[in-house]
């Protein structure tokens, strides 16, 4: 069984708003504008070369606002979940069911977009967020004639992927436990970070990272901290960003040998964000 990283939440209050400022940011067109009548949301989507950004706002009444709605009463615009995909649903969900994930049956939805009309469908496995230790999460499987188009360049150098995104946690055990057992994803290293006072996991799939990092510095509940998105030419990038007037730190070398970093400070939607290239 292979699990992916099929896309990132980004909880929003104002659509319109978050859809302008990430579009800068990334330096891409959307891919998709839509909603979910089943669950009472509304979205954009970016699709990148490894995985999609979306971009989600509370539109009516559902299982998906209520939630989105409890997460920007607590923490505003942020990082608000992470999904995992498979080709196989009834695969993934007895592989997650024998390892002690409560994974639902598949449930059927779809979504259009607003412009095209076009739809697109799928199915969802749901889990309690305990699974989790908090994050919003669940598993998705495409319908294969269901297909996303590309966020396409706007000008200049564009984001080209996700690297990783960043979780906190108290427990190492309970993230190993969760991404690696039960989903299945590859820990692909672990290492004492002294200086950080804790532990440092990488879990790899869909040529990204979720990074965990693991300390008694962490909030109670696990959380979805930040980005760090992939350009290929970082000082391109830095250009575009400052000519748009995103506000971006000074490049600098990375701390993983053979990189080159700096930071958006706006136009980020709540999460820290870090933009890379790897030599």
């Amino acid at each position: 069984m292979t699990t992916s990283i099929d896309h990132l939440i980004i909880a929003v209050e104002d659509l319109d708003q978050a859809t302008a400022d990430y579009s800068a940011l990334l330096g891409r067109s959307p891919s998709w504008r839509g909603a979910h009548p089943d669950y009472g949301t509304a979205n954009t989507l970016f699709k990148l070369d490894n995985t999609y950004i979306e971009l989600l706002a509370p539109n009516g009444e559902g299982m998906a606002a209520d939630i989105v709605n409890g997460i920007l009463a607590e923490r505003g615009n942020c990082l608000g979940g992470l999904v995992f995909g498979t080709s196989d649903a009834e695969g993934f969900i007895a592989h997650a069911r024998a390892q002690g994930l409560e994974a639902s049956d598949p449930v059927p939805s779809h979504g259009s977009d607003e412009i095209s009309g076009a739809e697109r469908h799928w199915r969802n496995m749901f889990w309690d967020p305990s699974a989790a230790r908090g994050i919003f999460s669940f598993c998705i499987e495409h319908d294969e004639a269901s297909t996303l188009p590309d966020a396409l360049p706007t000008d200049g150098e564009p984001i080209s992927g996700v690297d990783h995104v960043v979780v906190k946690t108290r427990s190492a055990e309970a993230a190993k436990n969760f991404y690696s057992e039960q989903l299945g994803i590859r820990l692909a290293l672990e290492q004492n970070v002294p200086e950080w006072g804790g532990t440092q996991l990488f879990f790899r799939a869909s040529s990204m990272s979720i990074e965990v990092i693991a300390s008694d510095k962490a909030p109670e509940q696990d959380e979805l901290w930040g980005l760090a998105l992939k350009t290929q030419d970082i000082d391109a990038t830095h250009a575009r960003l400052t000519t748009s007037g995103i506000e971006v730190s000074e490049i600098r070398d990375g701390r993983k040998p053979g990189t080159r970093v700096c930071t958006a400070k706006s136009h980020t939607l709540g999460v820290p964000t870090l933009l890379i290239q790897h030599l």
